[in-house]
């Protein structure tokens, strides 16, 4: 009998706790942009971006427009960054929201991965971060001030074993 009623706990609590995994999602990437991609293969696949030094590793970061919604949240005017690590391959990615959408926003990646597991404050800005998963680190950062404010999607790429650098910092 408790045989039965443990399976019946476990097959209630398992959607629960897999709201979403977050390395299904983004384990090879995002937008068909993979982890590692060289800056040539990235400007070939994505021309008319701009180059910007950045605080990444690799002290670059290559900007594209894009309008495209993520999980159903507009992003009207938005951004993607691709940031690269020393070996100058994509190593992290943000994708930049109007900061009014920031309820909306928290609300669809909660639906879909659960409760994020932390979240600080580092200089002007709020950061949430899931727990990292498998390769995968998700995060939010947010500015704490609404006026002017910054909304940004992170997604990074750690190694195996879990190194860190300074481009992961946003999602730390």
């Amino acid at each position: 009998m408790r045989w039965i009623a443990s399976l019946v706990v476990l097959a209630l609590v398992s959607p629960i706790a897999s709201a979403g995994a977050i390395s299904a999602q983004f384990n090879s990437g995002f937008g068909g942009v993979s982890w590692g991609m060289s800056l040539g293969a990235l400007v070939g696949m994505l021309p008319g971006g701009e180059h910007h030094f950045s605080t990444a590793p690799g002290d670059r970061v290559y900007i594209v427009r894009n309008d495209d919604p993520i999980y159903g949240v507009p992003r009207e005017n938005g951004q993607i960054q691709y940031h690269f690590g020393a070996d100058n391959e994509v190593e992290s990615i943000a994708l930049s929201l109007p900061y009014e959408r920031r309820e909306q926003v928290m609300e669809a990646l909660i639906g879909m991965f659960g409760a994020y597991a932390r979240v600080h404050e580092e200089g002007t800005a709020r950061i949430y971060t899931w727990q990292p998963d498998r390769d995968i680190v998700l995060g939010v950062r947010a500015s704490r001030n609404p006026t002017y404010g910054i909304l940004e999607v992170w997604i990074r790429h750690v190694g195996s074993d879990g190194s860190s650098s300074r481009s992961k910092q946003a999602c730390r």
